[in-house]
């Protein structure tokens, strides 16, 4: 066993504890003194978003890990550093979140940041970045009011949270008998509101009477009554604007009442194999939406490429990665680029440089627009019972024809 791979272990059994960092940190914060820089940041290591929130870790840790064994990093003030991290678990809380955050800042001297998951969790964080000046890039926050407050420390790797099920809606109105009514169901959080926002604009647009429109606490653990309300109403379609944890229920109660759509789609958590193995067959015909597909093989300085990357991970953590996976890549690689662009580490001069940089990784073609945000348009894939998880949508890059009307329950 390796000594990367020992420490990988340790790091996984010291989330438990509520901090986990890298050992053998020579360096001080993110200055760079002793050759190493170091990134600093929150997870979502326990509490709802825990399965999501270990795709992250994995991801940073893994990439970390490779560019340490390759050299390490030539950065532009003509020194090579390697990397170290110290990421700690916020237990997908954005008060505990926004106190880690600033202790990493103002204790442990770290001018570089790793954002967290969640955009009830990024916001608030993202704020300590600005107030500090110390910039932030994150692979797990969509919420367009992220984005809108004129912070120029934050950088977001993920398609702003109203773009997440337009695809899907796109989807569904291009098919021979196309949909005339349609159910929201939305998370009372930051995301899952922006993303509500975003589906009315695009179902009145295109002409769907929403015959159902409503929220629930994100502690719920029983959509029955919701689900009750959009079978009762006949909906068309079903749009859930939530995380992982109401895709598995939403799946299974549908199942449990009955409820029956041409289309259910839920926009966080319904495409990754933690979701499948918990839904079983009441997962299949699912959409979920992705900014990222495994078969689109780009270019990255790491790993070779797309192919490369997923077959690492798969490697070393024996599963499949997804878009929070290589966006988590992203996030360690974003500030790659930019230490290698800079003839003095400061923070002012890596936000400059990430500003400008434009690379590609395994998660495709990497430039932040003005706002910080990269552009990206999301793709819909389903669960198909014999194929599996198939990319259905555009038209042109789809491996499957989506499975359009879902079957009825009685029907399958």
């Amino acid at each position: 066993m390796s000594a990367n791979h020992t420490r990988r272990e340790l790091l996984g059994a010291a989330g438990a504890a509520g901090v986990v960092s890298l050992a053998g940190c020579s360096g001080l914060g993110g200055g760079g003194s002793g050759d190493t820089i170091v990134l600093g940041g929150t997870m979502s290591l326990s509490g709802d978003n825990a399965d999501l929130g270990k795709l992250y870790q994995d991801a940073y840790n893994l990439t970390i890990d490779r560019i340490n064994e390759n050299g390490g990093i030539e950065a532009g003030d003509g020194n090579t550093y390697e990397l170290e991290l110290d990421l700690r678990d916020d237990q997908t809380d954005a008060s505990a979140s926004k106190t880690t955050y600033q202790e990493l800042i103002q204790r442990q001297d770290i001018d570089y940041l790793v954002g967290p998951y969640s955009s009830t969790v990024t916001l608030p964080a993202s704020a300590v970045a600005a107030q500090n000046e110390k910039p932030m890039v994150e692979g797990g926050g969509a919420s367009p009011e992220i984005f809108s407050k004129g912070n120029e420390w934050i950088f977001g790797l993920l398609p702003t949270a109203n773009k997440y099920a337009l695809s899907s809606i796109d989807m569904a109105m291009a098919q021979s008998s196309p949909p005339e009514s349609a159910a929201i169901l939305a998370e009372e959080d930051t995301f899952s509101q922006s993303t509500a926002d975003g589906v009315r604009a695009k179902m009145n647009d295109a002409g769907l009477d929403v015959v159902v429109d409503e929220s629930f606490p994100t502690d719920t653990s029983d959509l029955s009554t919701n689900l009750g309300k959009v079978r009762d109403q006949d909906a068309d379609i079903l749009i859930l604007c939530a995380h992982q944890k109401h895709a598995i229920i939403m799946a299974n109660q549908m199942e449990n009442q009955d409820v029956n759509v041409d289309m259910a789609m839920a926009t966080v958590g319904s495409l990754n194999d933690a979701f499948k193995d918990e839904a079983g067959s009441s997962g299949n015909y699912v959409y979920g939406p992705s900014s990222w597909d495994i078969n689109a093989d780009f270019e990255d300085t790491v790993y070779g490429s797309t192919s490369g990357f997923a077959d690492a991970v798969s490697g070393e953590f024996d599963y499949t990665p997804d878009y929070h996976s290589t966006a988590g890549e992203t996030v360690i690689l974003t500030f790659k680029q930019a230490f290698e662009q800079v003839d003095e580490l400061t923070p002012t001069n890596v936000r400059d440089a990430i500003r400008r940089i434009e690379f590609t990784s395994a998660y495709g073609n990497i430039a932040f627009g003005d706002s910080g945000v990269i552009d990206k348009e999301m793709l819909v894939y389903q669960w198909q019972p014999e194929a599996g998880k198939q990319l259905v949508y555009p038209e042109n890059v789809q491996q499957s024809e989506p499975t359009y009307p879902t079957p009825t329950w009685s029907e399958r």
